[in-house]
């Protein structure tokens, strides 16, 4: 529920005093506002409030009446308050509010808290004067600068800022605390007077900050240490997750191209969204698409050696996956409560949006297109506007009819797939229909119509002609024995289905080298995506990818390489419980594709090199290493030992640092490289080293690297914001996959209830914990976990993720015998796997890095949780219409079952209060390093079988070999990280006894109380309201660079 239309707010004065001892804050709210309608009541959106009084007063006649019940709507985030007498219309009121807040928890030294009683609508915009009481010496900031400071007794201050211009109530924002800055001047170029900006930052951080700076000489940046969404476009002060905004010596090209794209984006929003709004969260597209869009043009005419556009195409392909669900939405969606507004943060809304305006733009003429957004901007500045208003300015400037050809694409789900038959050699008929990943499209389902920009090149005419397509058919005259291409440039959103012989012909073009230049990288990156996705819905045999990536073997782009990483490492992920011998080969695949780039470009770095080629090599070292290319494995390994024993920054420089880490932790047969990357992370101060340190030990895959892994992300020494970061690469792996799925169902209601207002994190712990599975057993037990749980927060990214999975069980039905004959045709099926010597222990290496470092690792009892097992195999259960017998003329695949149900998954607890004893589990895990070359056939798949089932085993016994079961120490860790602690006991109780209006008044609806955690210093900021803080923002603030950075981006 959102404040009453009747209800209209003009004015806020806010007064905050936080309570650092307690956690918690008191707030003084003096809102102006105009009241339309007479009323008994006034409903306005607050959250984790609790109201101490509230008072209408009408200062023209000075009349005040005193609220006497107060409802709490905790499933709407707001409250009523019920006055003993109606409230007559005027615009002299002014609604006088003073309540008690918690500063909410999160980890290390930073907390954020929900503050002010606002209205979440951003239709309804005002004008704020916010005051804030601080302890003197401490930074207080927001959205405007400060206009007066009083030092007041006991050591605090009173800070007032500059009222604000008239905004939406989810754009104010404040924050206190001990920070650093540095600052410069913009060029007064246009106004004619210079302007100080800052960059905030924890201090020690602030100097990494000035690349952003640079890249922002508009307005101040903050730099937040544990900040979820990423990055936020507060009015004149966005606040950025420390890694999306401060760049350290150590960091990469990629690093940098994340932070411009990053800054830039929420710099648009100044513009787009904060100038002028959306008129309700369905048009939120508009605003977040436009951001992204525009940050892309400015980065491309900053950066031109950046090819930005290219690797937007790649960027594109995440949502073009998402869209071709069932589960997915249109862009402009319907919002009816809190909940769906935070799912709509997507990459539909983000990139989906950007992408349609990418086509509109090629359309009607990037120079067309922004004249027709200037007079957008300036018709409704400072005011609202949705979607339809945009697109009536566009169709005004341009003379075209904007609407007609818009909203198909932003009020229909999905896109469609142009298949090209060839009639004879001279002509063509193209047909558009509606693309799923399941390849099952259904009566009815096909009926929409999509208005599609074709442009097609050919040989004999590269130049594309821009043809629209308005009907279901359409037939075209093209010479069909040499090649031609549609959607040159990728800047439409839609898939195109090739015959094969066209296909070949492009190919040939590609491996002569001719038409390089006509074909560009988005081009080639586009026939990629679309032969894959085409693959993976079962229009193609997968051997058909596999086959075109021949032509691919000389191919220069680091971005078109990065697309066949993604796309190798998609098919591997599917395969990934199929027999070893077919995984191998297929990953043998994927080491010869790679291995020639890493020979040719080798592990230097020479000055002034071309990022670019900086960029291949870490690609290719990282997949070729991921193939168990056994000279890539042993280099990464001797200079993760050289590094690791003095910290040589020349061993291993910046952009090979996550692929090192990552080959010598999956490379790994004991736990020193595991506690050594553990130790650097506690080490380390630059941020991305941090990332980087704690992404890689999800790549460590024996039994109990992971079970620490588990642990250590869920203890204190990890942000809440970062908690993501150590777990999604488990899912690499299939021992890794298993145990994440048994620790999310052991623990949901906790992390649940303890994340709920974090939906990007409840999301993505979804995501993480079950979007890789492929089998019909693993579908069911996702399906009777969830069957009786609340998922209202996240119903799309599971209705999502289960799709997923069906989209899976559909291929390897499909083509795993295809797969398995176009292997050994090509000679992949029986090569020789990692050759011995290769995992070598390092340890005399690493302890003399101890010896030699002040820093130990911190070590102590490896505390077990026992958790559930894995759930039944379900033979013969049916995934919406799947069942072991399929009409695929195609040999059906058994689904294979994870080599761990066999015994309860365990969790490590590392507790800090057995630190002090020094002793640890080892068990050592030689599994993946037991190579054996075996002869083709039968006998080799039989052998393979017996080897399995022995090791299966021997993972059987070392899991009850370390067994400790939960003791008094792992249950306190655990009630440490969900429960409430002691403090937050007491600020409850505080909150109780002080709660209610006042004596005379009754409270309805008790809030659920937050959970504050206690550390030293901390730094609060805060936003309006919590609700419209974007939680899953993927692909431009933060959460993006994660997935690419893990390589698991894709999945």
């Amino acid at each position: 529920m959102t404040l009453e239309r009747s209800i209209i707010p003009i004015h806020y004065n806010l007064k905050i005093i936080p309570c650092p001892i307690t956690f918690s804050f008191l707030g003084e709210c003096s809102i102006e506002i105009c009241i339309a309608e007479p009323t008994f009541g006034i409903t306005i959106n607050a959250k984790e409030l609790n109201i101490q009084k509230a008072t209408a007063r009408d200062h023209l006649t000075d009349h005040s009446v005193t609220a006497t019940s107060v409802s709490y709507h905790v499933e709407d985030e707001s409250i009523t308050l019920e006055f003993p007498e109606m409230l007559h219309i005027g615009t002299s009121w002014i609604l006088e509010i003073a309540y008690i807040g918690i500063i909410n928890d999160k980890l290390s030294g930073f907390y954020r808290s929900v503050y002010t009683d606002a209205d979440n609508n951003p239709s309804i915009k005002a004008t704020f004067t916010l005051t804030l009481v601080a302890p003197q010496g401490m930074t207080c900031l927001s959205n405007m600068s400060v206009d007066s400071t009083i030092n007041l007794e006991g050591g605090m201050q009173e800070v007032t800022f500059l009222k604000t211009p008239i905004m939406a109530t989810y754009l104010l924002a404040w924050m206190i605390g001990d920070l650093e800055y540095i600052e410069a001047y913009t060029s007064g170029d246009f106004s004619g007077e210079q302007v100080c900006c800052r960059l905030y930052a924890p201090i020690g951080l602030a100097t990494h900050g000035q690349y952003s700076l640079d890249l922002a000489i508009k307005l101040d940046l903050v730099a937040v240490p544990d900040f979820s969404p990423g990055a936020m476009e507060n009015w004149g002060l966005i606040t950025f997750r420390t890694y999306a905004v401060l760049l350290d010596e150590h960091a990469t090209n990629d690093r940098q191209r994340e932070i411009a794209a990053t800054v830039i984006h929420e710099i648009s929003h100044q513009w787009f969204g904060n100038l002028v709004t959306m008129d309700w969260w369905s048009d939120l597209w508009l605003f977040e698409g436009f951001a992204t869009h525009l940050a892309y043009i400015v980065v491309d005419d900053l950066f031109p050696a950046w090819d930005a556009w290219s690797e937007f195409v790649i960027r594109v392909q995440h949502v073009l996956k998402q869209d071709a669900l069932r589960t997915s939405h249109p862009v402009e969606v319907g919002v009816v409560n809190p909940s769906e507004i935070t799912q709509i943060f997507d990459e539909v809304s983000y990139m989906k949006g950007a992408s349609v305006l990418r086509m509109l733009s090629g359309w009607l003429g990037q120079d067309q297109l922004l004249r027709g957004i200037r007079k957008f901007m300036l018709r409704y500045m400072w005011g609202n506007a949705n979607t339809d208003d945009l697109w009536h300015t566009l169709a005004e400037e341009c003379q075209a009819d904007v609407p007609e050809f818009m909203r198909r694409w932003t009020r229909q789900t999905g896109y469609p797939v142009l298949t090209i038959t060839e009639i004879d050699e001279s002509t063509i008929l193209v047909r558009q229909s509606l693309f799923l990943s399941t390849g099952d499209i259904r009566e009815g389902e096909d009926d929409q119509l999509w208005p599609i920009p074709l442009a097609l090149a050919t040989a004999d005419d590269p130049a594309p002609k821009n043809i629209m397509m308005t009907t279901k058919e359409l037939i075209l005259t093209v010479d069909t024995t040499q090649w031609y291409k549609f959607n040159m440039g990728q800047a439409g959103f839609y898939r195109v289905s090739y015959p094969s012989r066209a296909l070949d012909l492009l190919g040939q073009t590609l491996k002569s080298g001719k038409e390089t230049e006509t074909l560009k990288t988005a081009d080639r990156v586009g026939l990629l995506t679309d032969a894959a996705a085409l693959v993976a819905a079962g229009v193609s045999p997968t051997s058909s990818f596999l086959t075109l990536l021949k032509y691919f073997e000389d191919e220069e782009s680091s971005l078109v390489w990065s697309e066949i990483s993604m796309r190798m490492q998609e098919l591997v992920s599917v395969w990934l419980e199929q027999p070893e011998p077919v995984v191998n080969a297929i990953k043998e695949v994927q080491r010869r594709l790679f291995k020639n780039i890493v020979k040719r470009l080798g592990w230097t770095y020479p000055e002034g090199e071309d990022p670019a080629i900086g960029n291949l090599r870490a690609l290719a070292i990282r997949f070729a290493g991921r193939a168990n290319d056994p000279e890539v494995v042993s280099e990464a390994r001797r200079r993760f030992a050289i590094f690791m024993a003095n910290r040589d920054a020349s061993a291993i420089p910046p952009d090979l640092m996550f692929p090192v880490f990552e080959i010598v932790l999956k490379t790994t047969v004991g736990l020193d490289e595991y506690e050594a990357v553990m130790a650097f992370y506690r080490e380390t101060y630059s941020p991305g080293e941090k990332v980087v340190a704690l992404t890689v030990i999800g790549y460590g895959d024996s039994p109990e690297m992971i079970q620490r892994t588990l642990a250590f992300s869920m203890s204190e020494e990890v942000r809440n914001a970062d908690i993501l970061s150590a777990l999604m690469t488990l899912r690499s792996s299939v021992m890794g996959r298993a145990e994440l799925w048994n620790f999310m169902r052991q623990h949901w209601d906790v992390l649940y209830e303890r994340h709920f207002d974090d939906l990007r994190f409840v999301e993505y712990f979804i995501l993480f914990s079950i979007g890789m599975f492929s089998t019909a057993e693993k579908y069911q037990e996702v399906q009777d976990f969830f069957a009786n749980k609340d998922t209202s927060q996240c119903d799309r990214i599971l209705a999502n993720c289960m799709e997923g999975i069906r989209t899976r069980i559909l291929w390897l039905e499909r083509d795993q015998e295809d797969v398995e004959v176009w292997l050994k045709a090509n000679g992949y099926l029986g090569t020789a796997p990692l050759e011995e010597g290769v995992g070598e222990n390092m340890s005399t290496l690493i302890q003399d890095h101890r010896s030699r470092h002040a820093s130990p690792l911190r070590t102590g009892h490896g505390l077990q949780l026992s958790l559930a097992g894995l759930g039944r195999s379900r033979s013969g259960s049916s995934v919406d219409g799947l069942s072991p017998e399929t009409n695929d003329t195609r040999q059906s695949v058994p689904s294979a079952t994870s080599s761990c149900s066999s015994s309860p998954p365990t969790v490590y607890l590392e507790h800090p209060e057995c630190q002090q004893q020094n002793h640890l589990y080892h068990t050592h895990d030689h599994h993946h390093h037991h190579h054996h070359q075996h002869e083709r056939g039968q006998e080799q798949h039989r052998h393979q079988q017996q080897e399995q089932q022995h090791h299966q085993q021997q993972h059987h016994e070392q899991h009850s070999r370390s067994q400790v079961y939960l003791d008094e120490s792992a249950a306190r860790l655990i009630d440490e990280r969900f429960q409430l602690s002691h403090l937050q006991q007491e600020q409850q109780e505080l909150l109780q006894k002080n709660g209610g209006l006042a004596e005379t008044m009754q409270t309805t609806t008790a809030t659920t109380a937050p959970q504050p955690m206690a550390v030293d210093n901390p730094v609060i900021l805060s936003a309006a309201t919590a609700t419209v803080v974007p939680p899953l923002i993927m692909t431009l603030e933060g959460d993006m660079e994660m997935l690419r950075l893990s390589g698991e981006d894709d999945f």
